[in-house]
Order: structure tokens, then sequence, then C-alpha cells
């Protein structure tokens, strides 16, 4: 199967497009994940790509087009990892995509790094898009979403090595990104993503915080306060564990991020706490 993940909405004719030369070039199902990433979103787009990979299917191609850069110099890849295929401009948005929530994420000098037995996952397979035969013909410089990564899409899906895409590529564009930092006495991270509830979700990863009771700080905001689920909590702020494992902060019935004015990327910190509160 082909999945689509794009920042073009579905009011315009992009995605249909799209889909229209996959259909006419195979017969895999075509998948929405989401074209609801926001305009030139490239972090969003790498983020949300790491939450939803893994419980898709192998043998599923992705097919990840948020492409501020399209028709410059950047490279189109294509990584394959664990059976699954990654179709995407090498602008950053495959930082996190053979990286499970269970694994530290990356740093900019590595790929990949080690689960948490301490090996190394196995290295995905890259190579750069660049044999035009399997672009359209004379396609635009301003919608390779189309011209380019549609049809190698199809390509793929029709059992084309991807080897003969291209070349294999040495290395990945990445994203600025600071990897959380798990210390005996402190744990740093970044909120990496605003759902549209207003929750604030962090990279700290709860199983792997050290300490059984914890504080948060960021940007000047204290929270101790720690909830099993959304439901449940009384008003102000509060900590739960969301659905990825990850800490989120969160307001009962009201927007966290707009009520604590956090944004994504801003750092966080979490230190133990002896006093009496829930834990999870």
């Amino acid at each position: 199967m082909i999945a689509l993940l794009t920042d073009f909405g579905t009011r315009d004719p992009y995605v249909a497009a799209m889909k229209g030369v996959i259909a006419s070039r195979c017969d895999a199902a075509v998948h929405d994940v989401t074209h609801d990433i926001a305009p030139f979103d490239v972090f969003g787009a790498a983020w949300f790509l790491r939450a939803v990979a893994s419980y898709w299917p192998r043998g599923t191609i992705f097919v990840c087009v948020v492409d501020p850069g399209v028709g410059t110099s950047r490279q189109i890849v294509a990584l394959e990892h664990e059976g699954r295929i990654f179709v995407a401009p090498d602008n950053g948005l495959l930082t996190f995509a053979s990286i499970p929530l269970e694994r530290r994420a990356p740093s900019p000098a590595e790929f990949h790094a080690t689960d948490s037995a301490g090996e190394a996952p196995a290295a995905p397979t890259v190579f750069a898009v660049t044999n035009d035969a399997f672009f359209l013909p004379h396609g635009s410089d301003t919608f390779h979403g189309r011209d380019r990564f549609a049809p190698v899409a199809a390509a793929i899906a029709n059992g084309i090595p991807l080897a003969e895409l291209g070349p294999p590529m040495p290395s990945l564009v990445r994203l600025q990104y600071d990897s959380p930092q798990y210390g005996e006495s402190v744990v740093r991270g970044t909120i990496v993503a605003s759902d549209r509830f207003g929750n604030l979700i962090t990279d700290v990863e709860r199983a792997r915080i050290p300490f059984p009771r914890f504080l948060l700080r960021a940007h000047g905001v204290e929270i101790e306060r720690l909830e099993r689920t959304y439901g449940g909590a009384a008003p102000g702020p509060f900590l739960i564990v969301g659905s990825t494992g990850c800490i989120e902060i969160s307001v009962a019935n009201a927007s966290a991020a707009e009520r604590l004015q956090l944004r994504r990327l801003d750092r966080v910190e979490l230190w133990p706490n002896d006093a009496e509160s829930s834990s999870f």
C-alpha cells in the first residue's frame, strides 16, 4: 500500500493529482496519513511520521511531501527500514523515520542511537532518487509531488528495486534537534508538538525517567501534579503520559498551549519531587 503525508490540505487539486498518477501506474491501495501538516512545517511532519509509522504494516510505502525547497538542488530520497519504505525530500523530514518512540532520538552526529538493550538497530538503506526515467515527462519545477514522488512510489509498488532509482546516499539532512538527556538528577527534553486540544507533547519518555515522582519546569512554569486521565483531572495544569508514552502538559478542558504560553521547541526539565502526589 501507499500512504500519503503532505502539507497540501484537501481543497486544492494537489492530492487528487498525486492519487491519479499513482492509480494510473499501479494497483496499490492509496491511504491518506494526513494532509493537515502546517504549510512548510518539516519538523511537524517528521515528528508526526515518527509517531505513526510503526503502526502501519510492513510493505507500506510512505510518500512524504512537505517540501519548501521543491525545484531546488535538494535531493529526493528513498529510505527502507524494517520493511517500510519512505520517499521524501532530503530536508530533515526523515530525521526520526527509523527511530521508534522507545529508542533515544539520534544526535546530529549519528543516524541511529542504540536501543534499550544497548544494541544498534539495523541501518536503513537510503538511495537518492535521480533516475528521471521514473518521473513524469515534461514535469514542472513546482509540483514534484505529482511529477516525481507519485510515479516513483508507483514504480516501487510495482517491484522496482530502490537501487534502480539512483545511487546510495551516505547520509541524510538532519533537523536541528537536541535529544532528551536522562540524567540521574535531572531529565532535559523538548516540547515537540501541540495537538488540536492544546496538549503540549514532549519527547521525554516516561519509561526512561529515573525517578518515580517528578516536577516539570519550562520557561518559569512549574507543574508537579500528575494525572492518569484527562477526564478525571481537576482544574489547572497537570502532567500526563500520553498515547506515545511521552510526558504531556495539559489543562483540563482547555488548551495548555494557550494557558501557559508554551510552544514547540521550548525546552523542559524534569526534577525529582519528594512531595506526596500521584505517580505513574
